[in-house]
């Protein structure tokens, strides 16, 4: 038996390998949040083989409904706890697989909060303990007894989320600050910035798809650049149509941004003065050999010496991408700058910029999916 207590960050980190490693999870939890926040619903549907059933409560109208939907949709049993019967304050995730156990007890409700931002204490007890479990299932057989609980169905459903959005009404009104004030004012990118690579992975899939594209367009353009554009360059690099085209994203290198669309980057690559192309080649040779951890005030002053030359951060952002997509992401498509816009709610000009540019490749270096360990699985591979 192993007995670990939990922060807030380690006790996410947990949880998400519980779901991946066991096949039963049951949850008695006195509120949920809203499940747009993408986490720590996601972890839920890790595992196609994981189990679920989960009890709720509803005291005061805190959980979100769209919470208990989605529950539903996902096929996972949901029972709501009766607040005619008591109020209902528990926080426990109890795994199982076999014989073995874990289990979670503390003061993190199922909320983007109690996983991420607020300050929080659990503990959590793994192994063979099926003895000391087993007051624990007592617990949970009363509390889904039909005495304490029911079955949600449509028509409550709709009722309660009428009562929800008249409580969170009155709450505006009176200026209360409640906790669903707290859940409410999380980013919905806020996901971005704690996710693990398998959640990363699946988004990016997600995104891919609905969009019906494939990893393999970018890939494609990488693989250009590595073969036909090596570094370091020199004012030649600029020679070869086939060159300029790869660095412009002209045609089939579309993808990750066409900088050569308005014709001036373009006539610039092909009739530039010699000493802008070797001052733009400098810059450009600077960049590529940076390292993580990035010397921010190197990046922008190199930047600064590249946006001299003419073009923006939207041209540069691409070039440096595609040959060292490793470090560096683009910005370069409008489409891509609105993303991030509505992803990070922050103003799309700001990306434009060097400061904001900076700041993105910051946060994309201290996310968890970016700190991954290379991929092996050939399905992972171009996306990673």
């Amino acid at each position: 038996m192993e007995i670990k207590i939990l922060d807030r960050s380690s006790f996410a980190s947990e949880f998400e390998r519980c779901c991946r490693e066991y096949s039963i999870l049951r949850i008695a939890c006195a509120w949920c949040g809203d499940p747009s926040h993408i986490l720590p619903y996601s972890y839920l549907t890790s595992n196609d083989d994981l189990q679920i059933e989960i009890i709720i409560g509803v005291s005061f109208n805190q959980t979100h409904p769209d919470a208990i939907k989605y529950f539903i949709d996902n096929g996972i049993h949901v029972k709501i706890f009766d607040p005619s019967e008591n109020l209902f304050h528990p926080k426990i995730y109890l795994f199982k697989k076999n014989n073995k156990h874990a289990i979670f007890v503390g003061s993190s409700n199922f909320t983007y909060s109690g996983f991420y931002s607020n300050t929080e204490v659990n503990i959590l007890i793994e192994g063979n303990i099926s003895k000391e479990i087993s007051q624990i299932e007592n617990y949970f057989k009363r509390w889904e007894s039909d005495k304490c609980s029911f079955i949600p169905d449509e028509k409550w459903l709709s009722e309660y989320r009428k009562n929800y959005k008249k409580q969170r009404d009155i709450e505006r009104k009176s200026k209360i600050r409640t906790p669903q004030d707290n859940e409410e004012s999380i980013s919905s990118s806020s996901w971005l910035m704690q996710a693990t690579w398998p959640l990363y992975y699946q988004k990016v899939k997600d995104g891919l798809a609905d969009k019906e594209r494939d990893e393999f367009g970018y890939s494609a353009v990488l693989d250009a650049a590595k073969e036909n554009l090596s570094l370091p360059w020199d004012e030649t690099i600029f020679e070869k149509i086939e060159n300029r085209r790869i660095i412009g994203g002209m045609g089939k290198y579309g993808w990750l941004g066409h900088v050569a669309a308005s014709g001036a980057f373009r006539q610039f690559m092909a009739n530039g003065t010699l000493s802008k192309k070797r001052k733009m080649v400098r810059a450009i040779n600077a960049i590529c050999e940076l390292s993580t951890p990035i010397d921010t005030d190197e990046l922008s002053h190199q930047l600064k010496i590249l946006e001299s030359i003419g073009p923006t951060i939207k041209v540069w952002s691409r070039i440096i991408t595609i040959l060292r997509p490793d470090i560096f992401c683009t910005v370069a498509s409008p489409s891509v700058r609105e993303n991030l816009s509505k992803t990070l709610e922050i103003p799309k000009s700001h990306f434009e910029t060097i400061e904001g540019y900076i700041k993105l490749i910051k946060l994309v270096h201290a996310c968890p999916w970016y700190n991954s360990r290379k991929k092996k699985k050939k399905n992972e591979i171009h996306i990673w």
